[in-house]
């Protein structure tokens, strides 16, 4: 597959089937994510991957995250009940993924948290998965529970960027048109 295949027909995926994951295949797409650009080269990204048991505790910490977001989405999405109860849903079971990835980010000499870089590495872990036959989702509504989910999977001294629900795609969702005007050429006859 080209690169700009890959780039052009990934989708975030909110729905997968229950497929097992080889944690082989997992290593590689970590892997990948890892060779993505950072800041001076720090490539201070961290993450927690967790399936099973841990992986059901989690959703249950994503569940409480929801419940703190139900107002906000109830105002923006007036007269949408049925989207909202659709983001509960997908924040209780993650579409059915079966493993889910904790994105976090290191700190930068000048003592910021470096989200820019995992970013990054998020963005080529998602671009791995689809080349891979399997697809993602960038989460980060559940970061007001950051506190909770970090005592839960024990880290200490780095920010939780987003979590990513890996698995095979139970979903092809449609393509949406690209923006227009989101380019500004400077210098160019």
């Amino acid at each position: 597959m080209e690169f700009s295949e890959v780039v052009r027909s990934r989708r975030s995926i909110r729905k997968f089937r229950s497929d097992p994951i080889p944690k082989e295949k997992l290593e590689k797409l970590l892997e990948n994510a890892q060779w993505a650009v950072s800041a001076m080269n720090s490539q201070d990204w961290y993450f927690v991957v967790l399936q099973g048991e841990k992986k059901d505790g989690l959703l249950k910490i994503f569940t409480e995250a929801f419940e703190g977001m139900r107002p906000m989405l109830e105002q923006a999405f007036a007269g949408k009940a049925k989207f909202v109860e659709g983001v509960k849903q997908f924040f209780a079971t993650c579409g059915g993924a079966p493993v889910i990835v904790l994105a976090y980010a290191g700190t930068r000499p000048t003592g910021e948290s470096d989200a820019a870089s995992t970013a990054s590495a998020v963005q080529v872990l998602l671009l791995s998965a689809y080349e891979a036959g399997l697809g993602g989702v960038w989460t980060d509504g559940i970061l007001a529970r950051e506190k909770e989910i970090n005592a839960y999977v024990g880290v200490e001294g780095k920010k939780l960027v987003c979590a990513v629900p890996i698995g095979v795609p139970g979903e092809a969702p449609r393509t949406p048109p690209r923006r227009e005007g989101r380019v500004k050429w400077v210098g160019f006859d």
